[in-house]
């Protein structure tokens, strides 16, 4: 069974042709959101969950195929660093189901950050 991951920073892609090339062979499923906050921390975002009535932030939703997934998580840790912890959390889809993937969550509030309330990210900034 393929392995969904939500993703809602650098490593969106930027067009359904140019993903990121951490996610280069996984399949795009649906953009999709979960509860939270989301915070910019200049050159990255960073999410921090919230309860059920917190905000929502955007991503997409991928699933990593079966023969690389251990490998292909492996790398998105090196990648996401000790600034974040992977956890599993539900995502709501654009066609309303739920979904249970693993995502990339900051370990703790960042001191001098900015929120952002729209639950977007842009990517900018020489992002990925």
């Amino acid at each position: 069974m393929p392995t969904p991951v939500f993703v809602y920073g650098t490593l969106k892609g930027r067009t359904p042709r140019r993903r990121h090339r951490l996610l280069r062979n996984a399949r795009f499923v649906a953009a999709a959101s979960t509860s939270g906050v989301l915070y910019d921390l200049g050159r990255y975002p960073g999410l921090i969950r919230g309860s059920r009535n917190a905000r929502r932030v955007t991503g997409e939703l991928y699933e990593l195929p079966d023969d690389s997934a251990r490998q292909m998580l492996r790398a998105l840790d090196r990648y996401e660093g000790s600034e974040y912890t992977r956890r599993r959390v539900y995502v709501r889809l654009s066609n309303g189901k739920r979904r249970l993937a693993w995502a990339y969550l900051l370990r703790r509030k960042p001191p001098k950050s900015t929120e952002l309330p729209s639950g977007r990210y842009a990517l900018r900034r020489g992002a990925a």
